[in-house]
């Protein structure tokens, strides 16, 4: 009796390793589909996502398009409807354009374990990040 339920557990942990070990899921989602991605226009509507990100939609040229940025409260407290938003391609470079201002940020903060899986990634540089200048 307990040999079959030693070969379930055994499987189990094995399966568990192999996912745990091999799980890069998230930083292959961030390679394949966010890093690549263009989109800019009109924003629309600002939702808040649990974990401290901020989802926004936006009129295009195009469609209705969204993203998820992940920035920090400072950046998320300057965005507001009906401003100009843009994330360039292959490149994790952000900004938003209020009126004759603009504001550059990087869309997404990877932590330094997201950082070393994903690599090198284009951002702007942090003199010029997270506060409004003229254009």
């Amino acid at each position: 009796m307990w040999k079959k339920y030693a070969f379930f557990w055994l499987f189990l942990v094995i399966v568990l390793l192999y996912n745990y070990f091999n799980s890069n899921t998230f930083t292959d989602d961030i390679k394949a589909n966010y890093l690549p991605k263009e989109i800019s226009g009109k924003i629309y509507n600002l939702n808040l996502v649990k974990g401290g990100s901020l989802s926004i939609n936006i009129h295009t040229q195009e469609k209705d398009d969204g993203i998820t940025l992940r920035n920090s409260e400072y950046v998320f407290n300057n965005i507001r409807k009906g401003y100009f938003f843009k994330k360039i391609a292959g490149s994790n470079k952000c900004y938003i354009i209020k009126g004759d201002s603009i504001m550059y940020f990087n869309c997404y903060i990877f932590s330094k374990e997201d950082s070393a899986k994903i690599g090198k990634v284009v951002k702007w540089k942090e003199n010029i990040t997270n506060k409004w200048m003229k254009k």
